[in-house]
């Protein structure tokens, strides 16, 4: 495989990804609106538990999605680094990305996990919804 075959792969999972990233976060506002509406009509502890179930999905995607995100990115590295330890000559850029995301041939391949910010992200959101389902509201006077 050479340097623009690594491009090109790359672009394609770079390409899924965002309409996967495009689905998670209509899910996550499907999912904010469907908390506001369950709180409006004061529905049963049964539709809170149907509902946590479904943000707790939109969560795991969520995750999921930037997790392929990271290992796309630590994967082109990976693949350019093989390609230099070979003794290929690479282009300025591709040394570049071997540089920014870090991932070389000693490492291996890149494992499927998110990286911190998305984890943080994520829980944030999680607690988000939780707290929409779960948590009393103040008494308003």
């Amino acid at each position: 495989m050479n340097e623009f075959q690594i491009y090109e792969l790359a672009n394609l999972n770079f390409i899924n990804n965002a309409i996967y990233l495009l689905c998670v976060i209509i899910m996550t506002a499907l999912a904010f609106y469907l908390i506001r509406r369950t709180r409006e009509l004061n529905m049963p502890t049964y539709a809170k538990g149907v509902m946590t179930l479904f943000c707790a999905c939109v969560i795991f995607f969520g995750l999921q999605v930037s997790s392929y995100l990271v290992a796309t990115q630590k994967n082109m590295s990976f693949q350019l680094s093989e390609l230099q330890n070979a003794g290929v000559e690479l282009s300025s850029s591709a040394s570049s990305i071997i540089e920014r995301y870090g991932h070389t041939v000693d490492m291996g391949p890149a494992p499927l996990a998110p990286d911190l910010p998305s984890i943080v992200i994520w829980g944030t959101i999680a607690f988000m919804f939780i707290g929409g389902l779960w948590f009393k509201y103040p008494d308003q006077k």
